[in-house]
């Protein structure tokens, strides 16, 4: 048999219990019920020993206490569910009956929140503590600095006169019964007022797409808590002062010195617009109603230009575009293209309207330069332009020419042409040397080995009155023509009769000179303009000249040699020197095609 032994006890003389549990005797693991019924009672407890039935260890040995129920309005009844275990057996337990005349003080009222009414009043609301049926709660005690404040509604509207912003407000609210004032709880805040000098204001915008990004900073440094604003309203104008867009944004408060704002608006096809800030707070809107902020896409930049120093540094310059006074340039991107290879090379930040660097191979390149101004609204219009900075040759300054020898038909000269160079780049490639006679014209193109030794040979037609064109080129160009008039006649002398230049506006001189060396393959370009019959002719007629000039005696080849050691005389020309020298082949040509008419003969 299984034994569960019930005690009874009457602690409150005011307790009349209808119902009392008995001790009996059950069998093993089997389930067995209680009850506890009793008027003049709040509550009814069953108790297994000196615990109560409600507790853990309890309800692990098999204790289940039941929900209490009240019958007819004043009895209230319990029950104890008992699993008959081997630890359970000469269990003792009994019912606890509390009288209904036990009060306790209250908790905290609940949800205090503040609401602002203007700057100088706020609404306090919060709910009331939980409370037995039985036990009212008779009133608020609310406590605001010096003034004690007692209602019986669950809100208030509390006020001052002039209120200072700078100091902080504690209040209290304390439910009250009977027994007492119960637990209270606290709220802080500052009655709000506009400042009397509106606090600097601040405006990063950031273009995302069609939206403007707006980091706004307030610097509230300088003013109290409770002249913060905490509205600010952004409204965004066309030039024509068209709103465009209108939104309030929050605000947040960073170390007490600064508060960030962060929010966004849409703008459609804007290149200028203006920005105006409104700030507000529970006192109302600030004395400075609207602070105002101009910005505008920055536009292309003009009168790109580049130029070059020492022959190996590039200097680029522009014209900054057109900006409004508030929105600045930020700096430049300067990106640089090799134009030849269609390949780009660096891009760098430039923070005024020039740029500089070094190539030490800047006359084999050809750069674009691709420039876009950036302020705080991002990248302006981009404009490109590209730069060579190879150059055209130097126009031929001056010629010296040497008559080697003469025959009755043909005076051959050979030339020197000396070269001074500012840069490597500038130097020529090919010499191109024509000779017009009588309308009769032969030309030869050299590529130049030698640059300290550009010489060559002509021969000029006895009794004619020739030119000689002298013209320099390499990749970049041509110089323009250097151009000596000669005239040839009989077995004399020739006479040099004139040394121009076809404008004089391309003479050049340079602060610094180098000389340079380079070698050069030889190609020879021959331009004609009579028929080939005619050359042929007077191919046939030279040759035959000098075969018949070989064979005649020795009397005309002893005059031919007495002739050879006079003096040749020569028209007063500073720019050259005419000498009668032997022949020489000149190592740094060779004739690659014939030319016509006799006219050139290396």
């Amino acid at each position: 048999m299984f034994f569960l032994l019930f005690g009874f006890l009457i602690r409150f003389c005011l307790t009349e219990y209808t119902t009392q549990p008995v001790s009996l005797n059950t069998s093993l693991n089997s389930t067995v019920t209680f009850t506890c019924e009793a008027t003049g009672v709040t509550f009814i407890f069953f108790y297994v020993g000196e615990t109560p039935a409600s507790e853990t260890i309890n309800i692990n040995r098999g204790f289940t206490e039941l929900g209490q129920d009240t019958i007819n309005g004043t009895i209230r009844r319990r029950q104890l569910s008992v699993h008959a275990r081997e630890i359970n057996n000469n269990t003792y337990m009994h019912c606890f009956a509390a009288p209904g005349d036990i009060i306790s003080v209250l908790d905290s009222v609940g949800d205090l929140n503040d609401t602002f009414i203007n700057g100088s009043s706020i609404l306090l609301t919060w709910t009331a503590p939980y409370t037995l049926d039985n036990v009212p709660i008779t009133g608020y005690y609310i406590v605001n600095g010096l003034v004690n404040v007692t209602t019986t509604n669950k809100s208030i509207i509390l006020s001052a006169t002039n209120p200072d912003p700078c100091i902080l407000n504690n209040v209290s609210v304390s439910p009250i019964n009977d027994v007492g004032m119960g637990s209270s709880n606290n709220i802080s805040f500052y009655y709000e007022t506009v400042p009397l000098i509106t606090p600097p204001v601040s405006v990063a915008p950031v273009i995302d797409g069609q939206k403007v990004l707006l980091n706004i900073s307030i610097d509230v440094s300088t003013i109290c808590k409770g002249e913060y604003p905490n509205s600010i309203t952004i409204n965004i104008l066309s030039t024509d002062n068209t709103v465009i867009s209108n939104t309030s944004i929050p605000i947040q408060v960073n170390n007490n010195q600064l508060m960030i704002v962060t929010g966004s608006t849409l703008v459609t096809n804007l290149n200028t617009f203006t920005l105006n800030v409104s700030l507000s707070n529970n006192g109302g809107k600030f004395n400075d109603d609207m602070s105002s902020f101009g910005f505008s896409f920055l536009g292309p930049v003009t009168n790109i230009d580049s130029s070059i120093d020492n022959c190996s540094t590039i200097n680029i310059t522009w014209t900054a575009p057109t900006v409004d006074d508030r929105v600045s340039v930020l700096f430049y991107n300067l990106s640089i293209y090799d134009a030849i290879a269609n390949q780009f090379l660096r891009s760098v930040s430039v923070y005024n309207a020039s740029y500089q660097f070094v190539d030490n191979n800047l006359f084999i390149h050809r750069y674009t330069y691709v420039i876009t101004g950036v302020n705080e609204l991002g990248e302006g219009v981009s404009v490109n332009d590209t730069f060579s900075y190879q150059r055209v040759p130097i126009t031929v300054q001056n010629v010296s020419l040497d008559a080697l020898s003469y025959t009755q038909n043909v005076v051959i000269f050979q030339f020197y042409i000396p070269i001074i160079l500012e840069c490597v780049g500038q130097a020529p490639e090919y010499v191109t040397v024509t000779v017009i006679c009588n309308g009769t014209d032969s030309s030869t193109t050299y590529q130049i080995k030698n640059m300290n030794d550009i010489t060559g040979l002509i021969s000029i037609p006895l009794n004619h009155q020739c030119i000689i064109s002298i013209v320099l080129s390499n990749e970049a160009g041509s110089s323009e023509p250097f151009i000596l008039s000669i005239n040839a006649y009989h077995l004399s002398s020739p006479n040099i009769t004139n040394v121009t230049t076809i404008d004089t506006t391309t003479t050049q001189t340079f602060p610094t000179t180098t000389a340079i060396s380079r070698s050069f393959s030889i190609s020879t370009v021959i331009v004609l303009t009579t028929s080939s019959g005619v050359v042929i002719i007077l191919l046939l007629l030279i040759i035959m000249t000098l075969i018949v000039f070989v064979i005649l005696n020795k009397r005309k080849l002893n005059r031919f040699a007495s002739l050879q050691q006079q003096q040749v005389p020569t028209a007063h020309n500073e720019a050259y020197e005419f000498n009668t020298l032997m022949i020489n082949a000149n190592p740094a040509y060779e004739e690659i095609r014939g030319n016509r008419g006799g006219a050139v003969n290396i």
